[in-house]
């Protein structure tokens, strides 16, 4: 009888950089946001009902402690009591009550929840931008710590490579001991950092699990080139396009319609008002005996106030002050995002050199490795000059692959320097 074994394979599933943004995407801390611009959606439209009139419902019942009675008084009598109505008194009535005009603060209360509403629709985009300048700082260091790890593994056999080699030299009597200990030294330190960058990586992959509410177990990093458009199409770009920017456009909208509230204090406000009403002394609202049941009416209303200690004065100059700080903070916040945009490039060109002078070094170091390996393996070169070659190589190499993660930081950050939409899957991560 044949015995079949069935073998499952068991993958590991690497989180690439576009995988970390679309969990963002769904996270508590969105979802929380998204919920805050629902509720602006809703305000803004139940400000629009102010447009709209208002009908309300009502019915009274009294009991009056004595029948209501009219008295007539005469020289040459007496005075008269006669009853005018019943002690029970109910009232039913539907008004109606329509604005004709309110100095412009109806408009005024609409267009400022609608500029809440687009506001906080934008900081929820923004709330999304900041979220992936987060990941992409986490993402970097791992990616990083990725790259030490896989140097201080070929170090490490390097290293034992080289142990073996000592000790049979060793066991042949061709060097002395202290050669031996001081590779066995070099082992144990690599061993010490490697624990090291895997516990720092775990924890920057625990606070990338925070960020987006889900297990995020290892990454992927593919070294496609993130293409970028010149320094002044970004910039320009940026402040046409950039959420925190359009907030706060909308924030001097809403600034605009604070003024315009405040001025509508100084014009009259004018209403239509109408009412069907009954009374009578039951629910049935069929009159008492005494007055006519039916006591439905129209009419208008127009007010105006005409002083009240010069507060209406300061309350518009207030806000008009309001709007004039934040155009004022809007220029300096435009002119910080250039500045922001024009140093990030400045630091991205630094960071291309520095690799090409790193790539360079590596190669240096790889060789001077071989040769150092060889003249140990002919007893010209020292235990300790070995050593200090494999780590000097595997620091090279760490180094290099921190600057490629940091030119990936640094790409994706210039990206959301210009707005939170940026496309990951036309850059191929």
């Amino acid at each position: 009888m044949k015995k079949f074994i069935l073998l499952i394979p068991i993958f590991l599933y690497s989180e690439t950089f576009e995988d970390i943004i679309k969990k963002i995407n769904s996270s508590p801390a969105i979802k929380s946001a998204v919920y805050l611009q629902k509720s602006a959606a809703n305000l803004y439209k139940s400000q629009k009902g102010r447009n709209l009139p208002s009908i309300d419902a009502s019915i009274n019942a009294l009991r009056l402690k004595d029948t209501p009675v009219i008295y007539f008084h005469s020289k040459f009598m007496p005075a008269s009591k006669f009853q005018v109505g019943k002690k029970s008194k109910f009232q039913g009535e539907i008004a109606l009550k329509y604005p004709i005009f309110s100095g412009f603060a109806i408009e005024a209360l609409i267009n400022k929840a609608k500029w809440q509403k687009e506001e906080a629709d934008l900081k929820v985009k923004d709330l999304k931008r900041n979220l992936y300048l987060k990941a992409a700082a986490l993402f970097s260091s791992a990616i990083s710590l990725n790259y030490s790890l896989k140097a201080l593994k070929e170090a490490k056999k390097a290293i034992n490579e080289a142990y073996k080699k000592a000790k049979g030299l060793y066991e042949n009597g061709l060097i002395p001991p202290s050669y031996l200990y001081n590779i066995k030294a070099q082992t144990y330190d690599i061993e010490a950092k490697i624990i090291e960058a895997k516990s720092q990586k775990e924890e920057l992959l625990n606070y990338l699990s925070y960020l987006t509410d889900s297990k995020i177990a290892s990454l992927e990093f593919k070294q496609n080139d993130i293409k970028l458009p010149k320094r002044e199409t970004l910039i320009r770009k940026a402040l046409k396009q950039r959420e925190d920017i359009k907030a706060l456009k909308k924030a001097l909208e809403i600034d605009k319609e604070e003024i315009k509230l405040a001025k509508s204090s100084l014009y009259p406000k004018v209403a239509l008002i109408g009412a069907l009403k009954r009374e009578g002394d039951s629910l049935r609202l069929n009159g008492d005996g005494y007055t006519n049941p039916d006591k439905s009416y129209i009419g208008a209303s127009i007010s105006l106030n005409l002083f009240n200690g010069f507060s209406d004065k300061y309350k518009i100059e207030a806000a008009r002050m309001k709007k004039l700080s934040k155009e004022e903070f809007l220029k300096d916040y435009e002119n910080q995002v250039k500045t922001n945009i024009k140093n990030a490039y400045l630091k991205l060109s630094s960071l291309k050199a520095k690799l090409k002078s790193q790539k360079a070094k590596v190669k240096a170091k790889e060789e001077y490795y071989k040769l150092t390996k060889g003249r140990f393996e002919n007893k010209l070169a020292s235990a300790d000059e070995l050593s200090r070659a494999i780590a000097s190589l595997a620091k090279a190499k760490a180094k290099e692959g921190s600057l490629k993660a940091a030119i990936f930081k640094e790409k994706i950050e210039i990206l959301l320097l210009k707005s939170s939409d940026i496309k990951l899957s036309n850059h191929n991560f």
